[in-house]
Parts: C-alpha cells; sequence; structure tokens
C-alpha cells in the first residue's frame, strides 16, 4: 500500500473553521486585527493578533484533527444537510 492509500492517491482531510475579525481602532486612529477562530470538528479556539498566528493555528489543528467524512457534494448544492 502506498502512502496516499491503495491507489496512491492523495489523502483529504476536512476540516471546518468559522472566523470572526475585529478592527479595532483607538482614539488615535491606530488599529489593531482581533480574530477569533474555532475548530468546529474539535471546539478549540484561538484568538489571534493576526492572519499569519491564526494560518499556523489552523494548520496544526487540520494535522492533528482525527481524519472526518467531508459533507457529500450533493448535499451543499442543494442546500441540504450532509448525511
Amino acid at each position: 500500500m502506498t502512502p496516499g492509500g491503495a491507489r496512491g492517491e492523495a489523502m483529504k482531510l476536512y476540516n471546518s473553521f468559522l472566523v470572526r475579525c475585529w478592527l479595532i481602532r483607538g482614539p488615535s486612529e491606530e488599529e489593531r486585527v482581533v480574530i477569533d477562530v474555532e475548530h468546529i470538528q474539535t471546539g478549540g479556539r484561538l484568538r489571534a493578533a493576526s492572519l499569519d498566528e491564526m494560518r499556523e493555528w489552523v494548520l496544526t489543528s487540520c494535522r492533528a484533527a482525527p481524519p472526518t467524512d467531508a459533507p457529500r457534494e450533493e448535499a451543499r448544492s442543494s442546500g441540504g444537510e450532509a448525511a
């Protein structure tokens, strides 16, 4: 068996994240970014101050999460729930 599967296919790991972003402006017009990210499968959360920090956490979360099935394509395209 090859590392990617029986036929040498790449392994796809599906993960979902909810991202919220605030741009906070202080009295002297300086801006501060606050990013809140939630990993849907595990409930893990991060409050980050930059997109780079968020990116690293998202990739680490994806690599550490147990494999799950991706939502079925027909359920997403029809607006229904994946079974």
